[in-house]
């Protein structure tokens, strides 16, 4: 884990000269350069860690993991990972399978009889669990909002949130990211195995990986050598702990916490074949349903590299795992703030320094101009820079970067960001139901009403904009 190759050390001396012998010596010195640069003025917070195989080239940490108290962020700090736990929930699946236990077109009432929606239970398989093409919804919503997070404990209690929702498509019929999904899978192990998902993956995967400083969030316990999460609250550039916004611990869907340096050990122990079989591991990263994710696996191609992985984002919580097939690489970064502070800067620097620059790191660079541009211009001038953008823009990143404003109670800049996008992609009924939500929060009655509609209009299933429409009309 530590074999650090000479010339990577030889880096962090003043006198180092690179090498032309080593190509790769460049790239990582205009990385660290870089992070330098971000990390200035309090513009990251977190963990980078870059290795080849098991040679470990670059491992830096940068700001606080606890502000409070002026702790500062170490190479081996632990770090929520949020939806990267999907990786270990997929896993365990997979190992299920091997084990002859399930199979990919086993309906879910094949393993869980009682399963209450029988809709599910009888049409719903765990590959469509997996691929999130299942229909099922997510467990983020009114309920998990007011209810008390210490009561958030068990995959029961989140399954408890969304259990009586109705499906939003057939099955198998489209793709759309489910947490609910992922609790389904957790019902499914625990009733496999005998073991609570939080032993399984403690003892199957953790353990099996060699991963020590890894294990699923208690946010009400006292954890050793953990960064706080942070989130900019308001307009005044305060930070506040998000640990009170999270259940009580995390779940199949994700919520664990990790280090840089487990997370190698892990995609190590992927790549070694210690978890899951040569084959197992073939079918999770490949995209057979051609919409960019396989079985707990986020799939990109940069260039002519193809990357597999996962990344995690919550509140004060922004981490990802890049595992690089042909060239062996593998990236972590972890960071205890939001995506926008810091962490997508760092993250779309090293894939366009290992990967060179590609179609997402442009439309990311793109978009962040537009958004300095409606900061410092105006919405007329955000406008007419988004006419010739030809839509090469992120709509994540303008969506993320409208919910930080959201957050910070500035509301007309949330919704300027939302009217920019929703003038981009018209027909996302998505949109237009946050558009209309930040306008109730921001007090304006009428407009939240006409976007409500405009949302229906687009998705006569949208039940969340029907129950806002019956309260407000």
């Amino acid at each position: 884990m530590k074999n650090i190759s000479i010339y990577i050390i030889l880096i962090f001396l003043s006198s180092c000269q690179v090498s032309p012998e080593n190509p790769f010596d460049e790239k990582i010195v205009k990385i660290d350069n870089n992070l330098e640069k971000i990390s200035k003025e309090d513009g990251y917070s977190g963990t980078v860690l870059i290795a080849k195989n098991e040679d470990v080239l670059f491992e830096k940490a940068y700001g606080y993991a606890n502000l409070a108290h002026q702790v500062p962020n170490k190479i081996d700090t632990k770090f929520g990972i949020a939806s990267m736990g999907k990786m270990f929930t997929a896993v365990a699946i997979m190992q299920l399978i091997e084990q002859e236990k399930l199979k990919l077109n086993s309906k879910v009432g094949e393993t869980l009889p009682d399963y209450p929606n029988t809709v599910v239970r009888d049409s719903v398989t765990v590959e469509q669990l997996l691929v999130h093409t299942s229909g099922l919804t997510d467990f983020f919503n009114d309920k998990f909002e007011h209810r008390a997070k210490h009561s958030v404990r068990t995959i029961a209690d989140y399954y408890s949130l969304f259990g009586d929702d109705n499906l939003l498509f057939s099955p198998g019929s489209q793709f759309r990211y489910s947490n609910a999904g992922y609790i389904v899978l957790g019902m499914i192990i625990e009733r496999l195995s005998g073991d609570n998902y939080y032993d399984y993956v403690k003892k199957y995967i953790f353990k099996a990986a060699g991963m020590e400083n890894t294990d699923n969030y208690e946010t009400d316990k006292s954890i050793a050598n953990i960064a706080e999460g942070y989130i900019m609250k308001d307009e005044h550039d305060i930070w506040t702990t998000s640990t009170y916004m999270k259940g009580a611990r995390g779940s199949s869907a994700g919520g664990a916490y990790s280090t840089a340096e487990d997370l190698l050990k892990f995609a190590l122990a992927l790549k070694n074949n210690t978890l899951v079989s040569e084959e197992s591991l073939s079918l999770m990263n490949s995209n057979k349903n051609q919409n960019g994710y396989g079985y707990g696996f986020s799939l990109n191609k940069f260039n002519d590299t193809e990357v597999y992985g996962h990344n995690g984002g919550a509140h004060g919580v922004s981490a990802e795992i890049d595992i690089y097939k042909n060239l062996d690489y593998v990236v972590v970064t972890l960071s205890n703030r939001g995506a926008l502070d810091g962490w997508v800067d760092v993250r779309s620097m090293i894939r366009e320094e290992l990967a060179g620059s590609t179609k997402e790191t442009n439309k990311y660079l793109g978009t962040k101009k537009l958004i300095e541009t409606y900061e410092t211009e105006g919405f007329d001038a955000a406008i007419t820079k988004l006419k010739t953008m030809e839509g090469n823009i992120s709509d994540k990143y303008l969506m993320d970067t409208a919910n930080k404003y959201r957050e910070a109670k500035e509301f007309d800049k949330a919704i300027d960001l939302l009217e920019i996008l929703a003038t981009e992609i018209p027909d996302s009924w998505y949109i237009f139901s946050i558009l209309a939500d930040t306008y109730l929060e921001a007090g304006n009655k009428e407009f939240a009403i006409e976007n409500y509609h405009k949302s229906l209009k687009l998705d006569v299933k949208n039940e969340w904009a029907i129950e806002k429409l019956e309260t407000l009309e």
